[in-house]
């Protein structure tokens, strides 16, 4: 009777060590922060993950009111920490702003989402 738990422990075991492996990048904060409103346009935007991101796979993409991208360059991270990517943006006007971002966590799960700040006028 003992040979039988054997194996269901060793699935269980199996179970919750893998569970660690399957972390997504979540967005955990961001400058500017989501909905916010800002005194001074931003000269770049940060997101800093739950989980290390690759920066080849990953994007943040920054749009204006009228859809139309404002962000410069490629997305990268920190030389010192995979979890912040960032990206530079153009002069922006006093406005609304979208910021669009896909990550690819170090173990290749992929998420996305958006938000919006404000630059006041």
């Amino acid at each position: 009777m003992t040979h039988r738990f054997v194996p269901v422990a060793a699935v269980l075991g199996l179970l919750a060590s893998t569970s660690i492996a399957f972390a997504h990048a979540h967005l955990k904060t961001a400058t500017p922060a989501p909905d916010s409103t800002v005194q001074a346009a931003p000269t770049a935007i940060g997101i800093d993950f739950t989980e290390g991101v690759e920066p080849q796979y990953s994007s943040i993409v920054v749009q204006n009111a009228d859809g139309q991208a404002v962000s410069t360059g490629a997305a990268a991270t920190a030389p010192d920490n995979n979890k912040h990517l960032s990206i530079g943006v153009g002069t922006l006007a006093p406005g609304m702003y979208r910021v669009i971002w896909h990550a690819t966590s170090v173990d290749t799960h992929k998420t996305q989402g958006t938000y919006q700040f404000t630059v006041k006028p």
